[in-house]
């Protein structure tokens, strides 16, 4: 049976300069991420989102412009950090109907404060994952897998509206994995 390691470095974050995930040493390195958040009362992290890429700066570049115009939702961050997930706004992505835009606009007047706010409170962990593309999609998806059937209870911040995926082969070997910081529902050891 295959191992393959995940050792996530982090957190990173959108807007500390000195901790920035535009800026460090893995900035321009494939692999897998993890949005977290951190709890309030015991330090400890949700996840928020599971993604993987072949940039991490590039990929986090994109996901900032559509938090940033609203196009995805938007979580009221402070009840976030209490492990509350509400939305603030749904996202555009979300409402496909031809008043969405306005109610895009509409909102862009009401919640601009409360989006960087949801932005500060991000938090990055990242593992370097020299796969085939394929193969580092099956590895997010297994993440989000087994944290949704396995964790239920740590999937408060996990939209069940976030797409996951893995390949119908699995069982290849074991994931193993490494966190700095404690991340609520990521085994040390997930099949996939």
């Amino acid at each position: 049976m295959e191992t393959l390691n995940l050792n996530f470095t982090g957190p990173f974050s959108f807007l500390d300069r000195h901790n920035s995930v535009f800026t460090a040493p893995c900035a321009s390195v494939a692999g897998v991420y993890l949005w977290t958040i951190q709890q309030h009362a015991d330090r400890t992290h949700m996840v928020h989102y599971v993604g993987e890429t072949v940039s991490l700066a590039k990929r986090q570049r994109e996901h900032l412009i559509h938090i940033l115009g609203l196009n995805y939702g938007i979580f009221d961050p402070d009840k976030a950090q209490q492990g509350i997930c509400e939305l603030i706004w749904p996202g555009l992505w979300r409402d496909k109907s031809p008043d969405g835009p306005h109610k895009q606009i509409d909102a862009y007047e009401t919640i601009h404060g409360s989006v960087i706010k949801y932005v500060s409170v991000l938090n990055i962990f990242f593992a370097p994952v020299e796969v085939d593309p394929q193969l580092r999609k099956h590895i997010e998806g297994c993440i989000g897998w087994n944290l949704r059937n396995n964790h239920p209870v740590d999937t408060a911040l996990y939209p069940a509206d976030n797409h996951i995926g893995t390949k119908s082969e699995k069982n290849r070997g074991q994931l193993v994995i490494a966190a700095p910081e404690t991340i609520r529902g990521l085994d040390e050891r997930i099949p996939y």
